[in-house]
């Protein structure tokens, strides 16, 4: 499947675990109708990624974990911002994470995200307009950088 990859990425972003975000994709897959004749089929994939991410979620029971984004196993820039990102991120409203994987973890377009999160393209613009001021202004608030949009 040549949009596995991107269900993946995707999944990855919201769920912060490697298998989880891989059992998702494979339930994708396995859950597409044969042959899938689906003209959008990669936001068609997104979009069951993104329900079954929200059916997990709303099973997971609350733990303290440690995610790999925030261990210290090496001490450089590039892990040091990737663990700030990731902090930023799940400070974030759901929906406003949501927008900012689809767009800049999958590359999807506006069109796309509406499609997948059931919104006009116009309201997904305006969506990740706010999105991206509240990234910015959390990005800001704990590590005093300004982001430049």
């Amino acid at each position: 499947m040549k949009h596995v990859d991107d269900v993946f990425r995707y999944a990855m972003s919201r769920m912060g675990q490697r298998e989880e975000a891989e059992d998702v994709a494979m339930e994708v897959v396995q859950a597409l109708p044969n042959p899938c004749y689906r003209r959008d089929l990669r936001v068609y994939m997104i979009g069951m990624a993104r329900r079954k991410i929200a059916d997990r979620l709303r099973r997971r029971h609350p733990v303290n974990e440690i995610r790999e984004s925030e261990a210290a196993s090496r001490f450089d820039h590039a892990s040091d911002e990737a663990a700030m990102v990731a902090r930023t991120m799940s400070s974030l409203s759901p929906e406003h994470r949501e927008a900012l994987a689809m767009k800049y973890v999958v590359g999807l377009s506006s069109a796309e995200i509406g499609a997948a999160m059931g919104k006009r393209p116009e309201a997904v613009d305006s969506l990740m307009q706010r999105a991206r001021d509240a990234f910015a202004r959390e990005w800001t608030r704990t590590s005093s950088d300004e982001v430049n949009l």
